[in-house]
């Protein structure tokens, strides 16, 4: 009740702030000005897709086996794609189909360790690291064991038609492995074409713990910030609330994170800004992308890409600073798109009806 006149004078239904929210990321200890800056899940949605409506090219985005091809096909790298449920694959990939065929494809020679995950899917659910397999069926990264008939029956229910992905894992820079482990930790990075220019709005690392089956902090993991421009790390959270434990060291490996440099940052940063301009159409964009010995890697990118998520390890709204003058410019470049879309539709109508009549 304390926090509610607070809560209220930061107007949070500009930007679709829950109380619950304002209270996580500390803000009834900040000025509403600060407050202002910051954007609930509600808001950030609506704001990714009031960038991105003028697209009908998510599907690129969201449908992993297209975004993979697509991004190959521009020469970029990408995992390497070991196998496909459900869907026909590209030339050269098998396509599985039933228990058997996964089971040879996990026994054959350098097959594992191998990553599956849903063709069409968000926060990485139904993914499956198996590190191994025995008489029982695969082994898991967490140390489960799955039986082969269980997963292919999993498959067929709920990816058929919709594809299910098996993808050899990614090797990581030393440097990385070193810091974080074997399990592989990716960056967010997200993006905002503006014109012919592509901007670099904000950087974490997600970083995972030891036996983690994938790096989401909702999994239990660790976040950090990045400096955008040098690829410096900050102390890590152990979650996205602005009260979250800070940690400078890794909790499994003991090497420090914070003031960490990322290699290979320069790359980074080119390619990204180079697949976002491959997406052009879709102006905001968070790329997911893992540094291996030669660069980056690009695992998955969103079109929704969860600008309230990183608020909390960033310590600002999304909305403050260069990031958040480059985002009200982009609404503004979108608004004015719009309307003239509109008006060049009424122009042709106009012309249309003026064609009719002269005929008559």
């Amino acid at each position: 009740m304390r926090a509610l006149p607070g809560y209220v004078m930061s107007r949070p239904w500009q930007r679709g702030l829950l109380l619950s929210e304002y209270l996580d990321y500390g803000l009834d200890t900040q000025p509403a000005a600060v407050a202002r800056d910051y954007l609930g899940a509600y808001g950030a949605m609506k704001l990714a897709f009031r960038l991105n409506q003028l697209s009908n090219r998510r599907g690129l985005v969201a449908d992993k086996l297209l975004f993979d091809a697509m991004l190959r096909g521009a020469g970029l790298p990408v995992p390497e794609l070991r196998a496909v449920y459900g869907r026909p694959p590209p030339m050269g990939v098998p396509r599985l189909h039933a228990a058997a065929g996964i089971e040879r494809l996990l026994r054959a020679d350098g097959a594992l360790p191998v990553f599956g995950k849903p063709a069409m899917g968000e926060r990485s659910d139904a993914v499956l690291a198996i590190t191994g397999i025995n008489a029982d069926g695969a082994v898991l990264a967490d140390g489960q064991v799955l039986p082969l008939d269980h997963l292919e029956t999993d498959l067929r229910r709920h990816h058929r038609g919709r594809g299910y992905l098996f993808q050899g894992f990614i090797a990581q820079h030393p440097d990385i492995v070193a810091a974080i482990g074997p399990t592989v930790g990716t960056l967010r990075l997200v993006t905002l074409v503006l014109g012919q220019e592509v901007h670099v709005l904000a950087a974490v690392w997600k970083i995972p713990r030891a036996g983690a089956m994938a790096d989401n902090v909702w999994r239990g993991n660790l976040v950090a910030p990045v400096d955008a421009e040098s690829g410096i790390v900050g102390a890590a959270r152990n979650g996205l609330g602005a009260r979250a434990a800070r940690l400078t060291t890794h909790p499994d490996t003991g090497a420090a994170l914070d003031g960490l440099q990322l290699p290979n940052w320069p790359k980074v940063l080119r390619l990204t800004r180079r697949a976002a301009g491959l997406l052009h159409m879709l102006p905001l964009v968070g790329w997911d992308i893992a540094i291996g010995p030669e660069g980056p890697i690009f695992v998955e990118a969103n079109t929704s890409p969860s600008l309230e998520a990183w608020q909390g390890p960033l310590d600002r709204g999304a909305l403050a600073g260069d990031s958040g003058v480059l985002l009200r410019r982009g609404l503004e470049e979108i608004w004015q798109a719009r309307q003239d879309r509109l008006k060049q539709r009424r122009v042709a109508r106009r012309g249309l009806v003026l064609g009719r009549l002269r005929r008559r």
